[in-house]
Formats: C-alpha cells, sequence, structure tokens
C-alpha cells in the first residue's frame, strides 16, 4: 500500500514547475554552524555557549543599546495625556469578506510568530474558523482591548553581512509578530483611512 502511493506521489511531481525538487530542498542546504558568542569589550566578557547563555548575553546587549531617551518632559504633551478621552465614534464592525481579503494578501513566506500560526494557516480556515476569527476580531475592536498574545513577538538575532560572528555587536534584531495581530492591524488602518481623516484627530506632536 505504502509502495503504491509512493508510486502515485512519485507520478504526480512535475520538473516545469519544480515540485520535483520540494522533498529534496531541504536535504541541500547546508547546516550552518553556531559559534559560542561574547562581548568584546575591555577585557572581553566570557563565552556564552549554550542557548540559554546566549539569550541571556543577547538580552543584556539589547538593553544596553535600545535605552529609552532621556528627553526633558513636554508640558504640552503631559496634559493631552492627563486629558480623559472623550466618547469617541468606534469602527464598523469587520465583515467576513473584510477579513478573507487582508488574510488572502498575506505572503505565506513570512515567518510566524511566537504562536507559530502561519498565513498559509489562516489561508486554508474553513468557514466555521473565518467565522470564529471575526467573532475574535471584532471582540478586540468592541472592547477597545489588544490581547498580550498579539503583542508579544519573537526576536530572532541575525548576523551582520561580513562581520565577526563572535561578537555580540554583529547581530540585529527582528521581530516576528503574530500573523493575526498583522491582520488586524491592516484592517484597523483601513477602517480609520475609510471612516476619518487622520489629519483631524493626530495630535500635532
Amino acid at each position: 500500500m505504502r509502495n503504491e502511493s509512493f508510486k502515485a506521489y512519485f507520478s504526480s511531481l512535475r520538473r516545469d514547475d519544480n515540485t520535483i525538487w520540494n522533498p529534496i530542498k531541504h536535504k541541500k542546504k547546508p547546516t550552518a554552524s553556531q559559534p559560542p558568542i561574547r562581548k568584546n569589550s575591555t577585557p572581553p566578557g566570557p563565552w556564552a555557549k549554550s542557548d540559554k547563555e546566549k539569550a541571556d548575553l543577547f538580552a543584556e546587549h539589547l538593553s544596553e543599546v535600545f535605552s529609552p531617551h532621556n528627553n526633558d518632559n513636554n508640558q504640552g504633551v503631559e496634559q493631552d495625556l492627563a486629558t480623559p478621552i472623550h466618547q469617541h465614534e468606534r469602527l464598523k464592525p469587520f465583515t467576513l469578506y473584510e477579513i478573507k481579503n487582508e488574510i488572502t494578501k498575506l505572503n505565506h513566506k513570512k515567518a510566524p510568530g511566537i504562536d507559530y500560526i502561519t498565513a498559509t494557516m489562516l489561508k486554508e480556515l474553513p468557514q466555521e474558523g473565518l467565522l470564529n476569527l471575526m467573532y475574535i476580531l471584532n471582540a478586540i475592536i468592541r472592547l477597545e482591548y489588544w490581547p498580550k498574545s498579539l503583542k508579544q513577538a519573537q526576536i530572532i538575532m541575525l548576523p551582520k553581512p561580513g562581520k565577526n560572528t563572535i561578537d555580540v555587536t554583529s547581530y540585529r534584531p527582528i521581530s516576528l509578530l503574530p500573523t493575526i495581530s498583522k491582520v488586524l492591524e491592516k484592517l484597523i488602518l483601513k477602517g480609520i483611512n475609510k471612516e476619518s481623516n487622520p489629519q483631524d484627530w493626530i495630535p500635532n506632536h
């Protein structure tokens, strides 16, 4: 039975659309080595070899690089932030068509976030799954509460071209956001631009 299914699968592969190379593509790709890293300070810091040691070293480095700006407080900004927000017009609920339309625009080659939900998964959701997603996204708008799970990003450190890979400063971070969060952002932006003029309500500062 397994031989018959393999024969059927092998017969379905074609040379003109490159499907014949898909099963062996990942086998040809060489595995990149992960060297130990350290902070090249004076004197140089200790070596980080395990995944946890590397993660701790990267976290320490990023906390130093991305420290908040120490700007003087602007009284006008402080006053505006302290002013209670008046009742404002809410965005209209998202329709199933709008959600489907944004999902079809997702790039399936983009890496997923920490929840591992890919663009392909959302594109292959059945009707019931899309309806449940619509209820969740509209509840977020109605309650004006963005769930923490949709704000959590997975940080990936990529080596800079031509830099020494054992130096912690030779890496740049990228943030992988949840795919559902990207869909929600696009829906909100489209609703804001369609129903109001952003220049009327965005503060000058």
